[in-house]
C-alpha cells in the first residue's frame, strides 16, 4: 500500500476526521452562539472558523499521539488495528504529526487572537502524547491517565473562548469561561468511563479498564459521579448566561435518564456496556441547548 492508501485506511478504521471536525465545528459555534447572544452583538462573523480548525486539528494530534502510547498494548488484544496488522507505518503517523502541527501554527500566527492560549493548548496535548514524560507510573494505571489526560478539554476551550472573546472585544468572568467548558467536557468524562466498564465476564484478562481497577459496579458510581458533576455545571451555566434561559428543565431531564440508565445496568445489565447509550446523551446534551441558541441567535438578528 502506497502511504496515501495506508492514510486513507487509518483515517477510515480509526481517526474519523469527519466526526471530529463535525465536533469542533458544532462545539465553537455553540461558544460564539451564546457570546453573540450575552452581548448581543447583532452581525454574525465567520471568524469563529479558525479556533474550529485550531481546535481540530489539536484534536487529531491528541488521537495520532494515542497511537504510539498504544502501540503494545494494540498488538496484544487489537492486532486487526492498522498499526499491529502492518497496513500502517508509525513514521506515517510522524509525517502526520508534523502535518497538523504545521497547519494548525500557521493558522493561529495568521490570526493571532489567542496566540498563547493556543500554544498552551498545543504544549499540553504534546505532553499528553508523552505520558507527561513519566510513562512508567501514568501507563500502568488508568486511574492515573484519566486525571492526567482530563484536562486536555479545558486548555482546548479556553483557547476557543479567548479567540472568540477577543476577536469581539469582549470579556467573561472566570465561573462563565469555566462553566461553559464544563458543559462541553464533562459529559465526555462519564463517557470514558462508561465506554470501558465491562462486566467480569466480558473483560480481557490483562487489559486494564475501569471496571478491573473498580469492579463492575464502582466503576458505573465513578460514572455517576460525573453526571452529577455535570448537573451541577449545568445549574451553574444556566444561571449566568440568559441565553441559554429554560435550559434547566431538558438539561436536567437528560442527565437524570443517564443515571436511570446506569442504576439500572448496574442491577440488571442487558449490554456489553453503556458506550452507545452515553453517546446518544453525548449528542443530545450538546445539540438541545444548540438548538435553542441557534433559533435564539436567529430572532435577534431579524428582529
Amino acid at each position: 500500500m502506497s502511504f496515501i492508501e495506508r492514510i486513507q485506511c487509518y483515517c477510515r478504521e480509526q481517526l474519523e476526521p469527519g466526526s471530529r471536525l463535525v465536533l469542533s465545528l458544532i462545539v465553537t459555534l455553540f461558544i460564539y452562539l451564546i457570546i453573540l447572544l450575552d452581548f448581543k452583538l447583532t452581525k454574525f462573523e465567520w471568524h469563529f472558523l479558525v479556533p474550529a480548525f485550531s481546535t481540530f486539528f489539536l484534536l487529531l494530534y491528541y488521537r495520532i499521539s494515542d497511537e504510539f502510547k498504544d502501540f503494545k498494548t494494540d498488538q496484544k488484544f487489537f492486532p486487526d488495528r492498522p498499526i499491529p496488522s502492518g497496513r500502517l507505518k508509525l513514521s506515517d503517523l510522524n509525517v502526520l504529526l508534523v502535518v497538523v502541527t504545521v497547519i494548525s501554527v500557521i493558522i493561529n500566527i495568521i490570526f493571532p487572537h489567542a496566540l498563547i492560549e493556543f500554544l498552551l493548548a498545543l504544549f499540553f496535548t504534546f505532553c499528553m502524547g508523552k505520558w507527561f514524560f513519566m510513562e512508567k507510573t501514568i501507563s500502568s494505571n488508568r486511574l492515573y491517565a484519566f486525571f492526567t489526560h482530563a484536562p486536555v478539554g479545558l486548555f482546548l476551550y479556553w483557547y476557543a473562548e479567548a479567540y472568540l472573546l477577543n476577536q469581539n472585544n469582549v470579556s467573561w468572568s472566570l465561573p462563565e469561561k469555566l462553566s461553559i467548558i464544563g458543559f462541553i467536557v464533562l459529559p465526555g468524562l462519564s463517557w470514558e468511563v462508561l465506554r470501558k466498564t465491562y462486566l467480569p465476564e466480558d473483560e480481557m484478562p490483562g487489559y486494564q479498564i475501569y471496571s478491573t481497577m473498580m469492579g463492575f459496579k464502582g466503576s458505573l458510581a465513578f460514572a455517576a459521579f460525573w453526571v452529577v458533576v455535570t448537573i451541577l455545571n449545568n445549574l451553574v451555566m444556566v444561571s449566568l448566561f440568559e441565553g441559554l434561559e429554560g435550559m434547566n428543565i431538558p438539561l436536567l431531564a437528560l442527565n437524570l435518564l443517564l443515571l436511570l440508565a446506569i442504576l439500572f445496568h448496574g442491577m440488571r445489565p442487558r449490554l456489553k456496556n453503556l458506550k452507545p447509550v452515553a453517546e446518544i446523551y453525548m449528542t443530545l446534551h450538546l445539540f438541545i441547548p444548540l438548538a435553542a441558541l441557534t433559533y435564539k441567535a436567529w430572532r435577534q438578528f431579524h428582529v
